[in-house]
């Protein structure tokens, strides 16, 4: 108990401390709003707005005009799924369950399986919240969605594992009310297929607005969420600084410039809160770190999955945790130690151990006994043959630290240009609530 209430004192001082500057930027804003429109770019990085060279003429002006601020702390690991679910809950993860993109299944394949299902969620979120006080919620291709009983108009982020089959008649029967994506590609965007609404594609997020659009104008939702992904392919595949990004981020600035351009011709613009945020940003790396390898060299672990093994890492974003099969194995974590202490130094010198009690305080998932956290440049991988440290060039996210933070914009009536140095992510879900009059 000694060592459970200083914890507990310094977590609810420093939610006082962030709740504060929420507050004091809300206090600007009346309450409640009429609409509240949540947008994600994913990937979104301060610099993908400020940069002159950044094609963002459309978050630059919101940026100008309305609140910004200038860094978005994420959660551990700051990934897709995981931070998704923040952003509706204001949870970390070892309150809201959803760990990872892909769940840790202890020695399994996990790589074609994700948190698909909003029933993986264990506590409220925005949505509910929104749909118990009586009002119409939707969301478009938002992660850990599928299956909602509290969005009136969904369409998820959900897809079959056969990549051979149409996706998105795949779909059709998640989304509700039953038909809707029928009605969206009869009214709003087309034909949705493999062309047309391909992944990584540059149709896909002026496609997605078109929806967003298409649903606020004929059914009125009074909380919409929308996941805009184009701008996290290019940064994986080429880093942070390639024309590819430059032209993706055109795209996803311009479906936000959409959704604002429709608020104004329908005469809304004055009632409506629209939040532009990532769900991460990005860093560039240049090597590979594969701490998996050390295990299966040591025994410890199978070369392929569904073996037998004693303990794995697991990269979660770019953060490797570890896990026991057995929680109370302290010999086999000792040995662990042991190893990352004799490694060699140019090894070592790749990334920190994260201790149990820096993970608990920043919400990892409780059953993770210790994780790595590379330094900047390096990425980590859950190969556990081969190199250990390979030379390799890509983008990636997901540190402990806060490396990778995003940011964030809030456009509408009541916001003035003003900017806030720093918030966390587990603050914006209560905002959200705020702003609809929810307590």
């Amino acid at each position: 108990m000694r060592k459970i209430l200083p914890f507990v004192a310094r977590r609810l001082t420093l939610s006082f401390l962030f709740s504060f500057v929420v507050a004091a930027a809300m206090a600007q804003t009346p309450i409640p709003a009429r609409y509240v429109i949540l947008v994600t770019i994913d990937g979104l990085r301060a610099e993908m707005i400020d940069d002159p060279q950044m094609p963002s003429p459309f978050l630059k002006m919101m940026s100008r005009d309305g609140l910004r601020i200038g860094r978005v702390i994420g959660i551990p690991p700051a990934a897709t799924y995981p931070s998704h679910t923040t952003l509706v809950t204001g949870e970390v993860p070892a309150r809201h369950r959803v760990f990872y993109n892909r769940p840790f299944l202890w020695n399994k394949d996990t790589a074609r399986i994700s948190y698909w299902y909003a029933d993986s969620i264990a506590v409220p979120t925005i949505w509910q919240r929104a749909h118990e006080a009586g009002m119409k919620t939707a969301s478009l291709f938002w992660p850990v969605s599928t299956g909602s009983p509290y969005i009136d108009y969904n369409v998820p982020e959900f897809w079959s594992l056969d990549y051979s089959c149409d996706q998105m008649e795949y779909i059709k029967p998640s989304c509700t009310p039953l038909g809707i994506l029928d009605e969206l590609e009869r009214n709003a965007c087309g034909k949705l297929d493999t062309i047309t609404y391909q992944a990584g594609s540059l149709q896909r997020d002026g496609r997605t607005a078109a929806m967003a659009n298409y649903l606020m104008n004929h059914y009125q939702p009074r909380l919409m969420t929308i996941h805009l992904i184009t701008t996290d392919y290019s940064q994986h595949a080429l880093g942070t600084r390639s024309q590819q990004l430059l032209q993706d981020m055109a795209s996803a600035d311009h479906a936000v410039g959409t959704i604002i351009e429709n608020l104004r011709l329908t005469h809304r613009l004055d009632s409506t809160v629209v939040i532009v945020t990532g769900d991460h940003g990005f860093c560039d790396y240049s090597q590979t770190l594969s701490p998996n390898v050390w295990l299966t060299r040591a025994g410890l672990l199978s070369e392929r999955p569904g073996g037998e093994w004693k303990a794995c890492f697991y990269g979660g974003g770019n953060t490797s945790f570890l896990y026991l099969r057995k929680a109370n194995d302290t010999k086999t974590l000792r040995r662990i130690r042991r190893l990352l202490d004799n490694l060699p130094e140019g090894e070592r010198q790749l990334f920190r151990v994260v201790e149990k009690e820096e993970l608990t305080e920043k919400g990892a998932d409780p059953a993770v006994a210790l994780a790595l956290e590379p330094v900047v440049g390096v990425a980590v991988t859950n190969d556990r043959t081969g190199e250990v440290v390979a030379q390799r060039k890509g983008g990636t996210h997901g540190f402990i630290s806060g490396q990778d933070a995003t940011t964030l914009i809030a456009y509408g009536p009541g916001f003035t240009s003003s900017r806030q140095d720093t918030i966390r992510q587990t603050d914006i879900a209560p905002w959200i609530l705020r702003l609809l009059g929810i307590e």
